[in-house]
């Protein structure tokens, strides 16, 4: 796990932990917690066997004031294990894992509070990894602690990263949608 300097989108310091929310639908909060830390608790909560059953790209409005989000949309990314659902998601503030046994608190609610408008899924596939090994594969590529830029390496730049690694047969970019059979 190496440490990255980043900045955020305006300057700010990018926080190079995760914040993270085991239990999102109590609504007692997450907390930034190192690299390392999240791992042991991970293996602690659910174990190293949890295998990823499905994984999704969903997309909130960025701002309440937008009439339609086609083009201009924050994503995140969805698992389904086979007790629990995630949510994973970069922006300016630093990487949010958020865990709860009901989709709607991971989907719905970021750090506590209600999404803009949600849409989606707009990619789905079936996973390959268990959740452990996914985490452990996130770290590997340096993408939790890589600088977030809004034209470089934003939301969905990380989403993409994210489905793709944990995807089974399908990729998904921004604004392109393949299986593995057309992703030549």
């Amino acid at each position: 796990m190496g440490v990255c300097e980043s900045m955020g989108l305006s300057g700010e310091k990018y926080h190079r932990g995760v914040y993270f929310d085991p239990a999102a639908d109590s609504k007692t909060g997450g907390a930034f917690i190192p690299d390392q830390e999240l791992q042991e608790r991970l293996k602690k909560l659910i174990g190293t066997n949890e295998h990823i059953l499905n994984v999704y790209i969903y997309k909130s409005k960025l701002s309440s004031y937008q009439i339609t989000f086609f083009y201009f949309y924050h994503a995140f990314v969805l698992l389904k294990t086979e007790n629990w659902w995630w949510s994973i998601e970069k922006n300016e503030e630093g990487v949010t894992i958020q865990g709860s046994e009901f989709r709607e608190c991971v989907c719905n609610d970021y750090r506590m509070k209600a999404r803009k408008k949600v849409g989606g899924p707009i990619a789905e596939d079936t996973c390959r990894y268990s959740f452990y090994q996914f985490i452990d594969m996130l770290y590997g590529s340096c993408a939790v602690c890589s600088a977030y830029h809004l034209l470089k390496n934003n939301c969905k730049d990380f989403s993409s990263l994210v489905f793709n690694v944990a995807a089974s047969s399908k990729f998904w970019y921004p604004g392109v949608w393949h299986t593995s059979s057309t992703a030549g």
